[in-house]
C-alpha cells in the first residue's frame, strides 16, 4: 500500500523530525485569486533579447509566445505583487513568496502568464534629454515596441495553504485581500512605469477559498465550483509611506501635443494624449525652479526623480510615478496656421507658413482631466517639495505640451485629494483644505524647509 508516492516501510522508517516535516508540507487547503485584466495604458514588458535576431528596425520589443501572442509573464505579475505587499502587509510577504535565505521556504503562490487578448502593439519613439542644457542629446534616439491600453487578459492566482501554515492563516487572507484590492484598483508593471507606461486594472476580481477540512469544500474544488467568498477591501489601500496626487485640472485654454498620432490629427477616434515622459519632465522641471527659489540644489529633485549619469555610470532610479494624460471627444484639435519668423530681421522667413494643431477645451474649467503622480516611499521633506508644487498646479503656473513659451499648455486644478501616512486630504480650486487637517500639510513644508537649512549649513 502506498501513500502518495511513499510507501508504508518507508514512512515507518522516518525519524519525528522527518515525519513532522512531511506532515508540516500536507496541503489543508487553496485560495483562487481570478479577474479580467486590463491594461489602463501602454504596457512594455520586453523581449529580452537582442533585437538583431527578430526586428532590426526596433530597439525594444515586446515579450510575445511563438504564435506572436503577447502577454504578461507570470514572474513579473509576482515581482510587482510582492513589491506591493511590502508596504501594505509586509510581515507575511515571506510566507506568501518564500525566501532564498539560510531556511529557504517554498513560495504559497502560483501566478499564471496572462495571455492579452485584443492587443495593438505600436511603435513609439523616444528620445534623451540633457539635464543641464535641456536639449536633445545627439545620437539619443530610439525605438521601442508598446502594447496599446485596452488589451485584456485572464488572471488566476492559487494560493496553496500548507499545515505550517495554520498559524498564519488569518494573515495571509488579509495579505491576499490586499493583493486583490491592489489588483481592483490598478498597478504598475513592466518597463516605463514612472513614466506612465503599464498601468493595469483587473474587473469583475473574486478571492475564494477552500478548505480542505471541509468536505463540501473538497468536493467544491474537485467539481470546478466556486468557494467560499473572501470580503476585498472596496477603498484603495495605499502603503503608509508612499504619496498619491489625485488632481482634476483643466486647460485654461489649448495645449499643443506633439506625438505620434499628430500625422493622423484629422482621425477623431484617435487618443489625444500627452507622453508620460512629458509630464514627468515638466514636473521635475517646476520642482527645480522650487527649490531655487529657495535656495537650494537640486539634490532632492534627483532622489525624487532620478538620474543618470554616462561619465561615470552613476545612476538612480526615480521615486516618483506618473500617468499619461488622455483627452477624451470633449477636447477638439483644430487647425491654427502660424508663421516662422527670421530672429535676426524679426520679419517672416519666406515659405515658412505651417500649421500647428493644438488641444482646445472648449468648455472651460467644466471639462477636467485627471493628473495622478505617486511617489514611493516618500519622506516629509520629499511631501513638503510634492505639496508646493501642487499648489503651483492649481494656481497655474505649470504649462504641458510643445511650445509652451507662446502661450500653450497651461493647466490648472480644480480639486485636489492627497494620500500620505495614511491620511487623506481634499483641496478645492481656491486652495482651502476641506478634508483633513491644513496642519498636517503646513508642517510638510516645515520640514522641507528645515531640510534645506540642514542642507545648506551641512
Amino acid at each position: 500500500m502506498n501513500i502518495g508516492c511513499i510507501s508504508l516501510d518507508i514512512l515507518e522508517k522516518l525519524s519525528k523530525e522527518d515525519r513532522r516535516m512531511l506532515n508540516s508540507a500536507s496541503i489543508i487547503g487553496r485560495y483562487t485569486l481570478t479577474g479580467t485584466v486590463k491594461l489602463t495604458s501602454p504596457l512594455i514588458i520586453r523581449a529580452g533579447v537582442s533585437n538583431d535576431i527578430l526586428n532590426d528596425t526596433v530597439d525594444d520589443i515586446v515579450v510575445t509566445y511563438h504564435d506572436g501572442q503577447p502577454f504578461i509573464p507570470g514572474t513579473s505579475l509576482a515581482g510587482v505583487l510582492r513589491q506591493a505587499l511590502q508596504g501594505l502587509v509586509p510581515d507575511v510577504e515571506l510566507v506568501l513568496f518564500g525566501s532564498i535565505d539560510d531556511k529557504g521556504t517554498q513560495s504559497a503562490l502560483q501566478i499564471n502568464d496572462i495571455p492579452l487578448e485584443d492587443t495593438n502593439i505600436v511603435v513609439r519613439d523616444g528620445i534623451r534629454i540633457d539635464d543641464v542644457r535641456g536639449v536633445t542629446v545627439d545620437g539619443a534616439k530610439y525605438d521601442f515596441e508598446v502594447i496599446e491600453s485596452g488589451a485584456t487578459g485572464q488572471l488566476r492566482i492559487d494560493c496553496v495553504i500548507r499545515r505550517c501554515h495554520e498559524q498564519q492563516g488569518e494573515k495571509m487572507e488579509k495579505a491576499l485581500a490586499a493583493l486583490a484590492n491592489a489588483l481592483q484598483h490598478g498597478i504598475a508593471i513592466g518597463a516605463r512605469t514612472v513614466n506612465g507606461f503599464g498601468h493595469v486594472a483587473c474587473k469583475d476580481i473574486a478571492l475564494e477559498h477552500y478548505d480542505f477540512t471541509n468536505p463540501d469544500h473538497v468536493k467544491a474544488w474537485l467539481t470546478g465550483k466556486s468557494g467560499a467568498s473572501v470580503a476585498i477591501p472596496k477603498q484603495a489601500l495605499v502603503a503608509d509611506r508612499d504619496l498619491v496626487i489625485n488632481m482634476d485640472a483643466y486647460l485654461e485654454d489649448t495645449v499643443l501635443i506633439k506625438s505620434i498620432f499628430e500625422d493622423a490629427w484629422e482621425d477623431k477616434s484617435v487618443a489625444l494624449f500627452v507622453p508620460g515622459t512629458s509630464v514627468k519632465g515638466v514636473l521635475r522641471h517646476q520642482c527645480g525652479r522650487i527649490l531655487q527659489a529657495l535656495g537650494s540644489n537640486d539634490e532632492l529633485v534627483n532622489t525624487l526623480f532620478g538620474y543618470s549619469n554616462d561619465d561615470d555610470k552613476d545612476s538612480r532610479k526615480g521615486r516618483v510615478m506618473v500617468d499619461e494624460i488622455y483627452f477624451d471627444k470633449q477636447f477638439n484639435q483644430e487647425e491654427q496656421p502660424r508663421i516662422r519668423v527670421d530672429r535676426f530681421t524679426g520679419g517672416a522667413m519666406n515659405g515658412a507658413l505651417f500649421q500647428d494643431h493644438p488641444v482646445r477645451n472648449t468648455k472651460g474649467d467644466a471639462v477636467t482631466f485627471p493628473l495622478r503622480m505617486t511617489v514611493k516611499n516618500c519622506n516629509d521633506a520629499e511631501a513638503g517639495l510634492v505639496m508646493l508644487l501642487v499648489k503651483d498646479l492649481m494656481t497655474g503656473q505649470v504649462t504641458l505640451g510643445a511650445n509652451r513659451t507662446i502661450g500653450y499648455g497651461r493647466v490648472q486644478g480644480k480639486s485636489v485629494t492627497v494620500q500620505y501616512h495614511g491620511e487623506s486630504y481634499t483641496i478645492d480650486g481656491n486652495g482651502k483644505v476641506t478634508a483633513g487637517e491644513a496642519a498636517h500639510l503646513e508642517n510638510l513644508v516645515i520640514a522641507l524647509q528645515q531640510h534645506i537649512k540642514e542642507t545648506v549649513n551641512g
